[in-house]
């Protein structure tokens, strides 16, 4: 089930912000918008490819072969999700709504409250010591 979560909801996000974009219009550049989804899509590629280079899964919930501690995994433990997360964001100054706002608060307490707290307990059974350690020193979010 944690395989379909994070994608499925990230697609859903984004069809009901575009949904939700002749409500709680906001007055904003589509431009920064843009910007966001840029920034959005080169984390998620980041990190996708850091995975993929060091032959471990990208599939959620997965066992992983490898912890990667490397490129963008340096500074942030979920790039993909912090991604996903920037995407609806960025879509939502897109399309001018407040709606993908309070969605992105709903994905975000989502991915945080159980997606990846599912996963994290894979990668200390798996791991132990090591994934122990790079979470002291690397922040889930990045930020916190």
């Amino acid at each position: 089930m944690i395989k379909f979560i994070p994608i499925s909801f990230l697609i859903l996000s984004i069809f009901l912000t575009y949904i939700g974009r002749k409500f709680l219009i906001i007055e904003v550049s589509s431009f920064l918008g843009i910007l966001i989804i840029i920034l959005a899509l080169i984390i998620i590629f980041l990190g996708l490819s850091t995975l993929i280079l060091n032959r471990t899964t990208i599939i959620p919930g997965d066992k992983p072969k490898k912890l990667v501690k490397e490129g963008i995994f340096r500074f942030i433990r979920n790039p993909i999700y912090f991604g996903d997360l920037l995407l609806v964001i960025g879509f939502s100054l897109l399309f001018k709504t407040l709606i993908g706002f309070f969605i992105s608060i709903l994905f975000f307490f989502i991915l945080d409250r159980i997606v990846i707290p599912i996963e994290e307990k894979i990668l200390e059974e798996t791991f132990k010591e090591e994934y122990i350690n790079y979470k002291k020193n690397v922040k889930r979010w990045g930020i916190f």
